[in-house]
């Protein structure tokens, strides 16, 4: 049994992330929760949902960590019900959601909510290999940690190995692109110019 993150705690988790509640492995769920609420105290943050997708770029575009996380989910959801239908891929939809909850929780954890810049973590530990960590400390099975390490096309080392992490890559892609592109904004040139922007 894992430590006990208190009931608010846990209550406002889950109204933020209404994924969680779609996983069917009762441990897994809860796994995912306590990861939560790990990155969340370890952070700087009052509030979970004060987190951007990319907290160099809060001032060229309004878009949260919690939503991102949310649309995430679903659009895994959405893939994996391709990938089954018509691939006729195996898909372990608990690992999948899991995977898509956590593939940004250390985002809590590598940004500084003050300077709007990387924390003394974030600047030691890349990106998908700081939420993999969070992950493992948590207990949850390493083909969810695989899924977090492997899901960034700019911060992860090597390819996705699974079905699973395969859809998460592809949709956090899809997902992050498309919502800056709906801005009229070009992702991969506001990370890189809000990057080069910053002083720590």
């Amino acid at each position: 049994m894992g430590r006990k993150v208190p009931e608010s705690d846990r209550d406002y988790i889950l109204g933020l992330l209404p994924a969680i509640a779609k996983i069917g492995d009762e441990g897994i769920r809860e796994k995912v929760i306590r990861t939560w609420h790990r990155a969340w105290k370890q952070s700087n943050f009052s509030r979970i949902e004060d987190g951007h997708q990319f907290e160099p770029a809060r001032d060229y575009i309004a878009y949260t960590n919690v939503e991102h996380t949310n649309q995430v989910c679903q659009a895994c959801e959405k893939m994996a019900a391709i990938s089954v239908e018509i691939l006729k891929l195996r898909v372990n939809m608990d690992y999948l959601l899991a995977g898509a909850l956590l593939h940004d929780v250390d985002k809590l954890v590598i940004f500084d909510f003050q300077t709007g810049g990387f924390t003394e973590i974030g600047r030691k530990t890349s990106h998908a290999v700081a939420g993999a960590a969070l992950a493992r400390a948590e207990g949850l099975p390493a083909e969810v940690a695989h899924m977090i390490d492997t899901h960034s096309t700019n911060f992860s080392s090597r390819p996705p190995g699974s079905a699973e992490a395969l859809i998460l890559r592809q949709a956090d892609l899809l997902v992050a692109h498309s919502v800056y592109l709906a801005h009229g904004l070009e992702m991969e040139k506001v990370l890189n110019e809000s990057l080069t922007r910053k002083t720590w």
